[in-house]
């Protein structure tokens, strides 16, 4: 069975190429660079169009719903080659209620929208240990299921379409959220005489660990290493995304909104596109301490 895959970037080519080892994955993107990419892994190129046509399950994972709403109902979008009967899977970190909205509209056509984001990082994806969040009827979820173990074991079925986004959501709004206090917690230390990479030791092995202290900051951000193919633009998204549900749901999110804030701050020093652990070196400046090292993987500003 052909399977396509539309958004072969950072998270999305990675997750494609797992499809790739047991599948024939047509792929499209924006980037040539990207479709070249998955081509030296043996998938094959096509537009939404000849993938519409041709694949019974497309995957897609791109930026925010936004981008799945346009690719999906655009000019040129796959809903105008789509049969009856198609599958499409979308691992976007998206909006759970737009997401909703998009599985309506399709299935008036006789096509299923279910979502399945991920976390656990490119590495993760690449490795096959990443965590899969899918919302789907049980139905959907047992036809995605053997495409969906081709990427990874780690499968979590979280109920009906738009639940998958929903606790994706709440997932970044709670890393996200780690990341910044452990800056604060770090620099806090630093400015007072502990050593940076001492204090990581030390927090790791007590009440404060958490998965950003021990799996980021001491192997990767106290050596300079920045470049995780995530950016603060879309660091912020996912917060405000959760903060909005928040607010839809009634739920008081005091941390989240201040999330939210102090990553638009990091945006308007940085830029949105940004990688997302500059944030540290805003911390460092505010804080006045030299937490990330002077030379970093990042290409010069």
């Amino acid at each position: 069975m052909k399977i396509g895959y539309v958004g072969v970037g950072n998270m999305g080519g990675a997750l494609a190429a797992r499809l790739a080892t047991a599948h024939q994955v047509i792929v499209q993107d924006r980037s040539a660079e990207a479709v070249e990419r998955m081509r030296s892994l043996g998938a094959t190129a096509g537009t939404l169009t000849q993938i519409g046509e041709g694949c019974q399950v497309v995957f897609l994972c791109l930026p925010t719903s936004a981008h799945v709403r346009q690719v999906l109902f655009g000019p040129e979008g796959l809903a105008r080659s789509l049969t009856p009967g198609t599958l499409i899977i979308d691992q976007t970190t998206g909006d759970p209620n737009e997401t909703r909205k998009m599985a309506a509209e399709l299935s008036a056509h006789g096509v299923d929208l279910i979502d399945a984001p991920v976390s656990g990082g490119i590495g993760g994806a690449r490795a096959g240990t990443i965590a899969i969040m899918v919302g789907a009827n049980q139905g959907q979820f047992d036809r995605a299921l053997p495409f969906l173990q081709t990427i990874s074991p780690n499968i979590f079925h979280a109920g009906g379409i738009g639940n998958g986004h929903v606790i994706k959501l709440v997932n970044n709004l709670m890393s996200t959220a780690q990341r910044l206090l452990s800056f604060e917690g770090v620099m806090l230390a630093a400015k007072n005489g502990v050593d940076p990479r001492i204090a990581t030791e030390v927090l790791v092995a007590g009440g404060a660990r958490n998965a950003y202290l021990d799996k980021m900051m001491g192997p990767r951000v106290l050596n300079g290493k920045l470049n995780v193919g995530f950016t603060l633009g879309l660091a912020h998204k996912d917060v405000r995304l959760a903060c909005q549900m928040g607010m839809d749901s009634g739920v008081p999110m005091f941390f989240g909104n201040l999330a939210r804030e102090l990553y638009q701050l990091a945006i308007n020093e940085k830029g949105a596109q940004s990688q997302v652990d500059t944030v540290g070196q805003v911390y460092d400046k505010l804080a006045g301490t030299q937490v990330i090292p002077l030379h970093t993987d990042l290409p010069p500003a």
